[in-house]
């Protein structure tokens, strides 16, 4: 079976950020229906309220799915892969990984962006302008 992925940062109420992947169909391209798959897995966790659209969930990529996605794919037409709890605030030395998971999860314009040349030092100037 052939799943979308798509990439998913929500903010919770105390601040931090949950990064999760929706995994759905390929053939499911109903971007309304698959955030509402997220709205369910946000209720579980007690985050009902947390906003969830285009701005915080994307579709990313295809990949081939395994047996235990499947399963919950043909049980409830979704599946949630759990990723990153991403604090509020920086911790004080910051590793590179901090920085990108930061950037992605607290400011919208970075949240999908492909950072992979930006070294360290860059990655800290933005976090600290802000912006």
């Amino acid at each position: 079976m052939s799943v979308a992925v798509w990439d998913t940062y929500v903010k919770k109420r105390d601040g931090s950020v949950m990064h999760f992947d929706i995994l759905v169909p390929s053939t499911l391209k109903d971007a309304l229906a698959i955030h509402q798959y997220g709205k369910e897995y946000l209720a579980t966790k007690n985050e009902s309220s947390a906003r969830l659209d285009t701005e915080e969930c994307r579709f990313c990529h295809v990949e081939d799915a395994g047996a235990d996605v499947k399963a919950a794919i043909q049980a409830s037409g979704y599946y949630i892969l759990e990723m990153d709890d991403i604090p509020a605030a920086l911790p004080t030395n910051p590793t590179r990984r901090d920085l990108v998971l930061h950037l992605r999860a607290h400011y919208a314009q970075y949240r999908f962006a492909d950072l992979r040349g930006k070294t360290e030092e860059e990655l800290k100037a933005v976090v600290q302008l802000g912006n």
